[in-house]
């Protein structure tokens, strides 16, 4: 039974490992520029698809193709910052036309990935996963691979918020984005870059997760809903927040199956954030903020 649960919660590591990467990107993106950016879905899924189109039909090797599909999303990234939320955003346009605008071209991203490559689930490679035992617990080399990015990212990502003037920036964006402009801060290329990042972060994923369990045109929804739940577990104002929430989210996903199956996986998921919406809504690692902080 013991060996069972240390499996499970290994196993929901791997995939929170995932989670935090993705929610890390969304996290710095609506920090940054308060966008929610539900697009952030598409571009994780699309960085699964340009590995699957240069990996697996151009047959090109992996240091060329994975090079390849994150720079191809995060110039996606780049052009959904100047083509559609920088224009909304000079002209003060409400939060909520961001939010609708960011739905809808994921909704058409989905559709024409669906359009191109079909509905059914494709993988990148047939070959089995070489497994790693701890014991009798097993690992695959994927998994493997998935926590080691999450501690790399979140090493690199600790030391640009903790010694970086980019860091530094991005913190005081979040903060008072009014102050920052007036300060004489570029708050252009601060969003181009923040969403480039947040973009390399969503690559990351989709790739990983591409290896991981394959790829299909609806795999950005679920990805992006339990990255929001992430996000808010950790703490919404906190970056390092996405970090800790993915890897309860996929923890509590993994244990959800032991206890019940797959199907409540999602169940349990949206109990956990109207769980953290009514009573800690600042999150494990935020702060409560005052009426007047809100406002400002």
């Amino acid at each position: 039974m013991m060996e069972l649960v240390l499996q499970l919660i290994l196993n929901g590591i791997a995939i929170g490992a995932v989670y935090s990467m993705v929610a890390l990107g969304f996290s710095l993106i609506y920090n940054a520029t308060k966008v929610l950016h539900i697009a952030h879905g598409a571009i994780y899924t699309i960085s699964a698809y340009l590995i699957f189109l240069t990996f697996t039909q151009f047959k090109l090797p992996l240091f060329i193709s994975i090079p390849l599909s994150l720079i191809g999303v995060i110039l996606l990234g780049i052009f959904m910052e100047v083509l559609i939320y920088k224009p909304l955003w000079r002209k003060n346009a409400p939060l909520i036309t961001s939010f609708i605008s960011s739905l809808g071209l994921y909704i058409f991203l989905q559709n024409l990935i669906a359009l191109i490559y079909g509905n059914q689930i494709q993988v990148l490679t047939t070959e089995p996963q070489k497994p790693f035992y701890l014991g009798n617990i097993i690992i695959s080399n994927i998994q493997l691979f998935e926590i080691i990015t999450f501690i790399f990212i979140a090493i690199i990502f600790y030391l640009i918020f903790s010694f970086t003037k980019f860091g530094k920036l991005l913190k005081a964006l979040s903060d008072n984005p009014l102050l920052t402009e007036v300060l004489g801060i570029d708050i252009d290329s601060l969003r181009i870059k923040t969403f480039a990042i947040g973009s390399l972060l969503a690559g990351i994923g989709g790739i990983l997760s591409a290896f991981d369990t394959g790829l299909e045109p609806t795999m950005g929804l679920p990805i992006i809903l339990s990255s929001i739940t992430a996000v808010i577990v950790g703490g919404v104002n906190v970056f390092e927040g996405a970090l800790l929430g993915g890897i309860l989210v996929g923890i509590l996903e993994a244990l959800t199956i032991w206890k019940f199956s797959a199907r409540w996986q999602s169940v349990a998921v949206f109990l956990i954030l109207i769980i953290f919406l009514l009573f800690k809504p600042e999150g494990l690692l935020g702060t409560k903020r005052k009426l007047e902080e809100v406002r400002v």
